[in-house]
């Protein structure tokens, strides 16, 4: 009888390594219509590609989803954690270039972006044409409107200014729209209300959604609990006086962190198609 029980745990076991490396290494594609009543009608129907905490990964299949997608993306933006240490850059490169394939590469610096040399990184980055925004911020013009996408370095070590970032960009253009980009969603508790009054869209990553999600337990690491994957809501006072703004959503992430597996909180990217307003009932909405 005992024997028989630690063969059954044995292959229970077995099984579930087996469905935590299968959840870590898919290549999910999320898709979603999020709407921004201050995006300009230029930008109806603007398709971001959002993907974060690439670490150690490859991201030549999501490349490959993204190729039989109809309209593909305008913009991609990655969400810091791009590499980590021993991940060579060879790697790292081909993952841009990947990218880059797709459509324009924006992105910030994670936490693990800094585990070697961050310069070396920012150099293949500019190489590769990639906007590395460090706290700074570009403007994206299209039929004459514009959009602002800004970007925070690093909080974990202090290196971010939410301010400078918003701030940036071209002198005397102050676009109404603007998509903030941050590696850790806990930039939310360092934004002001005036802050929160400029931006409309916050995308984070960094928590992993938890990585390894215990039934009745909840995630391993509890870090960013508050904020940890999805749509989340903001602190009242962030947001009063600024008709709901800004929205955030934070990714469960592409990649791993430490050990390649993931229990209820399985890798994936975004596909995200903005509108400035709400579909008409009967429309049908875009398929996920």
């Amino acid at each position: 009888m005992i024997e028989w029980f630690a063969a059954a745990a044995a292959a229970a076991c077995a099984t579930l390594g087996t469905v935590m490396v299968r959840e870590a290494f898919r290549v999910r594609l999320r898709r979603e219509e999020v709407v921004l009543p201050r995006l300009p009608a230029a930008f109806d129907g603007f398709r971001i590609l959002f993907v974060s905490d690439i670490h150690r990964r490859t991201v030549r299949p999501l490349a490959s989803r993204l190729a039989g997608e109809a309209g593909g993306a305008d913009l991609v933006l990655i969400g810091g954690d791009l590499t980590e240490r021993g991940v060579p850059a060879a790697r790292v490169r081909e993952n841009v270039r990947l990218l880059s394939g797709i459509a324009p590469v924006y992105m910030v610096f994670g936490n693990h972006d800094y585990d070697e040399d961050a310069e070396s990184l920012a150099e293949l980055l500019r190489e590769e044409r990639v906007v590395l925004l460090r706290n700074d911020s570009r403007i994206l013009e299209r039929d004459g409107q514009a959009i602002r996408v800004a970007g925070v370095d690093d909080l974990s070590a202090g290196r971010d200014d939410v301010r400078a970032a918003l701030r940036g960009g071209r002198p005397g253009r102050r676009p109404s729209c603007t998509i903030l980009l941050a590696h850790d969603p806990l930039i939310i508790e360092k934004m002001t209300a005036e802050d929160a009054r400029l931006t409309d869209l916050i995308l984070a990553g960094h928590t992993h959604g938890g990585q390894i999600v215990l039934p009745l337990v909840g995630p391993l690491a509890r870090g960013h609990v508050h904020y940890l994957r999805g749509w989340r809501p903001l602190p009242r006072h962030k947001t009063a006086g600024s008709a709901g703004r800004p929205r955030l959503f934070v990714s469960c992430g592409y990649g791993t962190s430490h050990l390649p597996l993931r229990l209820l909180a399985p890798a994936e990217a975004h596909l995200f198609t903005l509108r400035s307003h709400r579909r008409p009932k009967g429309e049908a909405p875009e398929s996920r």
